[in-house]
């Protein structure tokens, strides 16, 4: 009788361990410099989160996330020029269930795209010249 409650019980903690185990990717990016290029893909069946921060002359960054209807992808973008003939490049890209972007800029030149495929989508972009 032991050995078969040891049995049930062993085999029933199966399926909820399996059913638990939820991955999700994240990545964080700072640069400081006169050119600061960045460049990340995430994917994965779960949530994707993505930040950069990049302050210098020259910034350019892209961010890819793709993931499950179910997902929910966060990327941030934070550009801050140096100089002022500084040059700010973001591009994002998102598919999933629920996307959500922001990308602020401050520089002489500042450029910005986004491209979302997803139920729920939203984006921000803040860009100022000094």
């Amino acid at each position: 009788m032991r050995i078969g409650y040891l049995i049930v019980t062993a085999v029933s903690l199966n399926p909820l361990i399996a059913a638990d185990a939820h991955a999700a990717n994240s990545v964080s990016v700072l640069q400081f410099g006169t050119t600061n290029l960045s460049s990340t893909a995430q994917v994965g069946p779960n949530n994707n989160t993505a930040t950069t921060l990049q302050f210098g002359a020259t910034n350019k960054a892209t961010s890819l996330q793709l993931g499950l209807i179910s997902s929910v992808n966060t990327l941030t973008i934070g550009q801050g020029g140096t100089t002022s003939t500084a040059a700010n490049s973001a591009k994002a890209g998102q598919v999933g269930g629920s996307n959500s972007s922001l990308i602020g800029q401050i520089g002489a030149s500042n450029a910005a795209g986004i491209f979302q495929l997803g139920i729920l989508n939203g984006s921000t972009v803040l860009q100022s010249a000094p």
